[in-house]
């Protein structure tokens, strides 16, 4: 189900830009399926991608839910996870469609 809908959202992104895109993927909780199949989507649709990891800080409480986990990095932490070359992030959740 999350395969599918990043698809959609890549696809809406791609249908309604002009700009290069490349999109970056958070890869702790990727299924191994799914990092094998964005290089081929890559390939196939035409966008760059890149796959970012974190590791939870030590002085933070630490979560066990995994949502949670994930919506904190994406609040908390969204200028860290990238490198400083990315000059602007757009965010874009894999439920969410693009119109521009």
């Amino acid at each position: 189900m999350y395969e599918r809908l990043q698809k959609i959202m890549i696809l809406s992104v791609l249908n309604n830009t002009r700009s290069r895109v490349k999109f970056w993927f958070i890869s702790n909780y990727m299924s191994p399926h799914h990092k094998r199949v964005i290089p081929l989507m890559a390939q196939h649709f035409g966008f760059e991608y890149g796959f970012v990891t974190y590791k939870w800080p030590h002085w933070l409480h630490k979560q066990t839910d995994k949502q949670r986990i994930i919506w904190a990095y994406k609040i908390l932490f969204l200028d860290v996870l990238f490198p400083l070359s990315v000059e602007r992030i757009i965010f874009v959740d894999s439920d969410q469609l693009i119109k521009v």
